[in-house]
């Protein structure tokens, strides 16, 4: 069964350079690249968007809605310096590092939004994780390095491993399903985990969660 991916990358060598890549993938897909913003709005469940942060700020409000309402996946390229608006941030399926992308990154990206998993490159995760010593020496700094969760990581953790599931998560803190399970992704892959049970295992064992 093929997949459906629309492209939405701002850059032209980039845009080359990711046709290129997604040509030698040895899965099936049928691929277009998006010129006018007004062609997404007939895309429906199960097809998916890989666009740069750039690009998607393009999209009309009301388009942007009608993506969430029918479940498109949507894959962001991020720079280090780019900053994701927060709506397109909690409806993204996962996230990729454009320096941490190869045919076999962005392989992985597509197969894991297609099986329903949230993805987040190696690369973001590594800098998600990495926080500078205080002390502002440079060498300490590139050694030091610990997990960090924000606020709302912490919570989503805490609730998890009081055993409730994603949907009771989402009515607990009034957030969305989907915004759950992106938050849980993220969590597991700054604690290098496979699933839940493991990270609140291994965020019990550093410190980071006190039951």
């Amino acid at each position: 069964m093929q997949t459906e991916i629309a492209l939405m990358i701002e850059d032209d060598i980039r845009l080359y350079s990711i046709k290129g890549m997604l040509r030698s993938l040895d899965i099936q897909l049928r691929v277009q690249s998006i010129t006018d913003v007004e062609d997404l709005s007939t895309f429906c469940d199960g097809q998916l968007i890989i666009s740069d942060s750039n690009a998607l700020g393009s999209v009309p409000d009301e388009i942007a809605e009608k993506l969430r309402i029918q479940n498109v996946n949507v894959l962001i390229l991020v720079d280090s310096a780019d900053v994701v608006e927060q709506s397109w941030a909690d409806h993204a399926n996962g996230f990729l590092d454009w320096a941490d992308l190869r045919p076999e990154t962005l392989r992985e990206a597509i197969v894991d939004v297609k099986d329903g998993r949230f993805h987040v490159s190696a690369a973001l995760a590594r800098r998600s994780v990495t926080a500078p010593d205080q002390a502002g020496d440079d060498t300490t700094s590139k050694r030091a390095s610990m997990i960090a969760l924000t606020g709302r990581e912490h919570q989503v953790l805490r609730l998890i491993a009081e055993g409730l599931s994603n949907r009771q998560v989402a009515r607990s803190l009034s957030i969305s399903e989907h915004g759950v399970k992106r938050t849980v992704g993220i969590i597991l892959a700054k604690l290098n985990c496979p699933n839940r049970t493991l990270a609140v295992v291994r965020a019990m064992e550093s410190g980071l969660l006190v039951m």
